[in-house]
């Protein structure tokens, strides 16, 4: 008897630890994963991750579920599909994909971009409700440090590298993430250049170390003051030189010219890649103002 209740414990702990995890688990056995990096160096950090991928016949559908904290853009096929500045909602995203892509070869590029260098970046890819999970993200992936857009295409042989694996889930801040539907991105419809443009001076928060410890105070800056008029959309920012590192530019919106100068800290960091010139933000903003922490910059609003 004893023997027949231990027997029914122990398959019954069994099987609510594999129906928990089932339940919990929406990506197994993805990882997440980040180029080689150091997370507590404070540096800003750009990079893609890009997968081919061949998809069979007779899917059900085909949909991905991603995270690139804090923030990326996915592009399916050279097309530009979605993105989003992760902030505090930290939800696994879902995309419909299957009006995108094929049967066959298909390739998946995702740009990761970290304004203080620590994040992670995990997808899967679920074909039917039976065939969850069909390609993770894992040491497969490629890692690019550099822009080139033939990467929207196909691999470049000798410029990638394999990602660093940061953890299955659950680790660190991502724990056991919801699923939330998102729709794709529409695509752009008009580009509005700015009115006029000035230099300014403004107060920009930093946070030096002092002794030790990091105090937060802030400096003057000389910074570009774009005026749009009252407008809606996403940024897209160029630069004109090429750094060869990963580089910050800071943003900052307003809506009264007096605000330029103040010290607020809504600052919006847009990360560039070595090689790449432009950079749009994937969440819109509302404002007339766009002021850029940079010489060499200008901006345009993507509307859509």
């Amino acid at each position: 008897m004893l023997a027949f209740v231990f027997l029914f414990t122990a398959a019954f702990s069994h099987l609510l630890s594999v129906y928990s995890r089932k339940f919990f688990d929406r990506t197994a056995p993805a990882r997440w994963i980040w180029a080689h990096h150091s997370m507590s160096s404070n540096e800003p950090v750009a990079f893609f991750a890009a997968r081919e991928i061949t998809l069979p016949e007779n899917r059900v559908y085909t949909r991905l579920k991603i995270l690139g904290d804090p923030e990326y853009t996915l592009y399916v096929n050279g097309r530009e599909i979605a993105g989003r500045r992760v902030g505090e909602e930290r939800a696994f995203d879902l995309y419909d994909l299957s009006e995108i892509v094929k049967t066959g070869p298909n390739r998946i590029v995702v740009a990761v971009r970290a304004p203080q260098g620590a994040g992670a970046f995990l997808a899967a890819i679920d074909l039917a409700p039976e065939t969850e999970n069909w390609v993770v993200t894992d040491e497969t992936w490629k890692i690019y440090r550099r822009w080139d857009p033939i990467l929207l295409e196909y691999d470049v042989a000798g410029l990638w590298e394999r990602p660093m694996i940061v953890g299955e889930p659950p680790v660190g801040r991502w724990n056991y993430l919801e699923i939330m539907e998102r729709e794709r991105e529409s695509q752009p419809v008009e580009v509005l250049a700015p009115r006029s443009r000035s230099e300014v001076a403004a107060l920009r928060p930093i946070v030096r170390t002092v002794n030790g410890i990091a105090v937060a105070t802030t400096e003057k800056a000389k910074a570009t003051a774009f005026d749009f008029d009252f407008t809606k959309g996403r940024v897209r920012v160029a630069v004109e030189r090429d750094h060869h590192f990963s580089r910050a530019v800071q943003l900052r919106f307003a809506n009264a010219r007096s605000e330029l100068g103040t010290a607020e800290r809504n600052l919006r960091t847009v990360v560039f890649a070595p090689g790449e010139h432009e950079v749009t933000t994937p969440e819109a903003h509302s404002f007339r103002y766009v002021m850029a922490f940079a010489k060499d910059v200008e901006v345009v609003v993507v509307k859509e």
